[in-house]
């Protein structure tokens, strides 16, 4: 027997979430004006893509690690495993639905689109087989320890099924909104709609947490996709599974609707942390180059390390517009004052600044 859900909205007892979701809402005015304060919000919007992908890709037991993705990010390691490809693909899979969104309501060919990256370029046992960007074609099923579907703890529903039921999700995704807490509520839905109906072979969990950020900015709740989920809902997974399972078999909105929104709340506070963290080390690396260098360009190279914390000569030589040599004579100098370390074994030369990686990441201190 296959789960079908009803299609969105249920009907909510609004009294018993307002709470948590009054203090989500409040969380988002907060991250919205600290955002304000960024000069250039790649600087925050990077790192925090970064953790999101690490982290919601180590939920589905995909695991790499930050200095991995970034160098694959800027190509660096021609042998890179499959593991860090699939967890980059999760920030291509985002950006990709992003730029479709300037010109494409949030619907099957966006999602589609998004799987299809999510999945491009891995081996065989990693994704090729599981037809990226369709809709699944055979039943599947979650939770079985022997994996036969009669021991699943829940079957989603058949394939026809759930093309009708993202049929009812597409045309829900795209109302009128007429308040952040609307917004906040309509999230929780689909993302928990999303999963139930794990319309993909693979992929599903991932596709919907990425739906989250998404629909902050598709919804107007933010101006900037700096909403990211995973980080808070990582250490409390089981949990976090156990209440979308207890929507599906027993109604309980109330439980996940709380659940989500004290997640939402917590990873407002700690990005708006992080902007305070990449706003207080950017002050100070300008400072301390500008004691010691008197060029606009090491401003300005200090400044692109925020987005791009790991880079060859070439490619600052890019962004800076200036010459190959005098793009060296400036790495080579961030490297004296303990900016940039020079990564061995590596061709062409790679530069990064561990300092900006670190202090780039959520929670850090």
């Amino acid at each position: 027997m296959a789960f079908v859900p009803t299609a969105l909205p249920p009907i909510i007892d609004n009294s018993a979430i307002f709470i948590a979701l009054a203090e989500a809402t409040g969380a988002i005015g907060e991250l919205r004006g600290a955002c304000r304060r960024l000069i250039n919000s790649n600087i925050l919007i990077a790192p925090l893509q970064r953790q999101e992908a690490l982290t919601s890709s180590a939920m589905e037991g995909t695991y790499t690690t930050t200095d991995r993705l970034i160098l694959a990010d800027i190509n660096i390691k021609k042998d890179t495993d499959d593991s860090t490809i699939e967890v980059r693909n999760y920030i291509l899979a985002l950006n990709e639905a992003f730029k479709m969104l300037e010109k494409y309501p949030l619907s099957h060919r966006v999602i589609k689109t998004a799987h299809m990256k999510l999945l491009e370029g891995l081996s065989t046992a990693r994704g090729s087989k599981k037809r990226p960007g369709e809709y699944k074609f055979d039943q599947n099923f979650i939770g079985s320890p022997t994996r036969k579907i009669e021991d699943a703890r829940f079957i989603p529903p058949p394939p026809k099924e759930t093309i009708e039921c993202m049929d009812d999700l597409e045309k829900y995704l795209n109302k009128d909104y007429t308040s952040q807490a609307e917004s906040l509520i309509d999230i929780a839905l689909v993302h928990y709609q999303l999963e139930t109906i794990h319309p993909f072979s693979d992929g599903n969990g991932r596709l919907g947490r990425m739906l989250v950020t998404l629909m902050s900015v598709n919804t107007k709740l933010l101006d900037m996709p700096v909403l990211y989920i995973s980080p808070a809902i990582e250490k409390d997974k089981d949990q976090y599974i156990d209440l979308m399972y207890a929507v599906s078999t027993q109604g309980d909105w109330i439980s996940w609707f709380n659940f989500f929104f004290q997640k939402v709340t917590q990873s407002c506070k700690d990005t708006v942390q992080t902007i305070d963290n990449l706003i207080l080390a950017q002050t100070i690396l300008r400072e301390k180059v500008s004691d010691s260098i008197r060029s606009s360009n090491a401003m300005n190279l200090v400044d692109i390390l925020f987005e791009y914390p790991a880079l060859t000569i070439s490619k600052a030589s890019s962004k800076l517009n200036i010459t190959y040599n005098a793009a060296q004579n400036l790495i080579e100098k961030l490297v004296e004052l303990d900016i940039l370390v020079e990564l061995e074994n590596n061709y062409p030369k790679t530069y990064i600044a561990w300092g900006i990686i670190n202090v780039a990441q959520p929670n850090a201190n």
